[in-house]
């Protein structure tokens, strides 16, 4: 009685593990297809403009702050392209095609990160991407506020926050808060 117990435990072990082996393979050509139809999205937007989509050579007038191209190897986004960051739009980075920054990288998540204003500041946060958002060579949990300079890196791709206005704010009445360029 002992062996008949033992030997359906061994087949039904053995029906798991090909149970989990065939999902992960399923789940692994799903993700391959994604990634090439978001390079098929990328190839196709780039053959019918002249630029990559989405990004500017120079900041758009009344923009405050960019996303500065410092390392990639997406022909896409070559190093010194500019993304131009508005005054209350989300930027949203993924190898998906409906973020707004599509990162041709295997280590990107689909929707893998975000930069957003919000109280007068920049933020960027991680969506619970797999291999993790970089800010500074530092791994972020959470909401984190951008300073100027600050290194993003998704992967292969690396960003430079830029910020080219501010405000300052003084109580002092000596004309400081001004915005700056």
């Amino acid at each position: 009685m002992i062996d008949l117990l033992l030997t359906v435990f061994r087949y039904l072990f053995l029906a798991l593990l090909y149970i989990f082996i065939f999902q992960l393979i399923k789940m692994m050509f799903r993700d391959l297809r994604a990634g090439d139809q978001a390079g098929e999205f990328r190839g196709k937007a780039a053959a019918n403009s002249p630029e990559p989509a989405r990004v500017e050579a120079s900041p758009l007038p009344g923009a405050e702050a960019g996303l500065v191209v410092a390392a990639s190897g997406d022909p896409g986004l070559p190093p010194g392209s500019v993304l131009s960051l508005g005054q209350g739009e989300e930027v949203s980075l993924g190898r998906g095609s409906r973020n707004t920054v599509t990162v041709v990288d295997p280590f990107a998540s689909m929707e893998h990160a975000s930069v957003y204003r919000s109280g007068g500041q920049y933020w960027l946060a991680d969506k619970g991407s797999r291999n993790g958002t970089f800010l500074n060579e530092v791994r972020i949990n959470r909401p984190t506020v951008l300073a100027d300079g600050d290194m993003i890196k998704i992967g292969g791709l690396t960003l430079k926050f830029v910020r080219w206005t501010y405000e300052v704010e003084s109580g002092n009445g000596s004309g400081f808060g001004q915005e700056t360029k």
